[in-house]
């Protein structure tokens, strides 16, 4: 009966998805058409070139209502197979589908919607995603690549190299754009003579000018063989200094057998990516043959001009929880995206500084399953859980480092019972070799040091060649003595 179920399902959704591929064609037909009605009529002039270019604009209003409710329309069915494939009740899709395709004929949706089955509010199900595109023809997945590049780019769930190509589209676009608002503002900026407006449209240069910058930082970080973006989210209004989020890895998550995933803390941007990848590739190398790893910049970072709002304070967790939900979906969709026969990867989330607080908040339950290991790098607290079982919770504390040893978010994870301490200090190896202390806050994945080759080896799965040391110093000292 469970085959039978499944199999019906199975060709609904691709039914769903057929029809989508075929409304996508008719769309791409209608909006050429809608060409015609652009500009003047060409050769008539006086009142009767008057009246037949008033028609034509309301024949060009008409046109684009059509258009937008074809893009209703697509939405609902790519809603209703991410949903049938989630194994929601026929029923109740086709009941939602229903309200869908009425709404689509009276209000005008969103031109790229993304599908909104949730679990637990933190976008699509990765699972339920990698099911639904298992089930689409190449032809189709093309379709949707060359036609909704956000869309496909940002699903969890999704192999890596269609996110890549998706993603890689979506950054020249985002980029050719901020490109023309800055010749825009440049030029405003030369017409006007208002002390009002100069100051106004100055700042608009600049802001386009910062997110020019970062987008360019994402590009820099794509500038090697190997590498894929595997999320990026553009968001011209997005607050100052911000707006650009990105996911970029180096080596194949989708075959890799060990996986590691970096979160940044206070701070941090993609401006910096381009020189966490290089620490990534040090990682990766020292870990073992074909480790792959993500610099996941996939969620805002509280800044500096945030620390007294309580919604983006470094001192709150709303940025961690928020960006929580955001990288847990990111790590489930890890697994969910490898081929069927491609055992899951060993998967190791390091979070540093107020990243290790969305880490925690991604592995706490009811969030992220396929992680195995977690390594906390100069961490001001996590929680009263570590999130991982014994064995497989680690932390690294440098000397000098004056946020390990807050403990604003919870005990100190180098006090925590089930979490193992990692050394920073010098250590001299059996084989002559001398790997450097790592001291201060943001040295723990220097390539060289002992924090580094630690991390790497918990990454490769070799806990046995770790060097253990719960990096207790003057400051651990200070808390206890005060009784923190």
């Amino acid at each position: 009966m469970t085959g039978t179920t499944s199999g019906a399902t199975g060709a609904t959704v691709a039914t769903a998805a057929i029809a989508a591929t075929r409304l996508l064609a008719a769309r791409r037909s209608l909006a050429d058409a809608g060409a015609v009605l652009d500009g003047p009529v060409p050769g008539w002039t006086g009142p009767a070139a008057a009246a037949a270019t008033a028609t034509r604009a309301v024949l060009a209003d008409r046109h684009r209502a059509l258009v937008a409710d074809v893009d209703g329309v697509l939405a609902a069915l790519g809603a209703a197979a991410l949903a049938l494939g989630a194994g929601v009740a026929p029923a109740a899709v086709d009941a939602a589908l229903a309200a869908a395709l009425e709404r689509a004929g009276h209000e005008t949706p969103t031109p790229t919607p993304t599908p909104t089955l949730t679990t637990g509010g933190s976008g699509p199900d990765p699972g339920a995603v990698a099911r639904w595109w298992a089930d689409l023809d190449p032809a189709t997945r093309a379709v949707l690549e060359r036609d909704r590049p956000t869309l496909v780019g940002g699903l969890d769930g999704l192999p890596a190299p269609a996110r890549d190509r998706a993603n890689r589209v979506v950054l020249a676009a985002a980029q050719e754009q901020a490109r023309g608002e800055e010749t825009a503002a440049r030029d405003r900026l030369a017409r006007t003579r208002n002390p009002v407006e100069l100051a106004e449209v100055g700042w608009q240069l600049h802001e386009v000018r910062e997110r020019l910058a970062r987008l360019g930082a994402v590009a820099a970080a794509l500038d090697r063989p190997g590498r894929a973006l595997l999320d990026l989210e553009v968001d011209p209004d997005g607050r100052p200094g911000q707006g650009v989020r990105a996911a970029v890895a180096r080596g194949d998550v989708d075959t890799a057998r060990d996986v590691a995933v970096f979160t940044p803390g206070f701070t941090t941007g993609v401006g910096e990516l381009p020189a966490r990848l290089d620490e990534l590739d040090a990682l990766a190398d020292a870990a073992g043959p074909g480790t792959a790893a993500v610099a996941w910049y996939g969620y805002d970072a509280p800044q500096a001009d945030e620390v007294a709002d309580p919604d983006r304070s470094v001192l709150g967790r709303a940025p961690a929880t928020e960006g929580g939900h955001r990288l847990a979906s990111f790590l489930d969709g890890l697994d969910a995206a490898r081929p069927g026969a491609q055992p899951d990867a060993h998967v190791t989330a390091i979070g540093h500084s107020y990243g290790s607080v969305v880490t925690a908040a991604a592995l706490a339950p009811g969030g992220a399953g396929g992680v195995d290991d977690v390594v906390y790098l100069g961490s001001p607290g996590v929680g009263p859980s570590p999130g991982r079982p014994p064995g497989h919770a680690w932390v690294v504390e440098a000397a000098g480092d004056p946020t390990a040893d807050t403990g604003w978010f919870g005990p100190d994870p180098n006090r925590m019972p089930g979490v193992t301490g990692l050394s920073a200090r010098e250590v001299a190896l059996p084989d002559g070799r001398v790997l450097a202390e790592s001291r201060g806050h943001h040295a723990y994945l220097t390539p060289g040091t002992t924090s580094a080759a630690n991390v790497a080896a918990v990454v490769g799965g070799r806990p046995q060649d770790t060097v253990l040391d719960r990096g207790v110093d003057a400051g651990d000292r200070l808390r206890r003595l005060v009784g923190g």
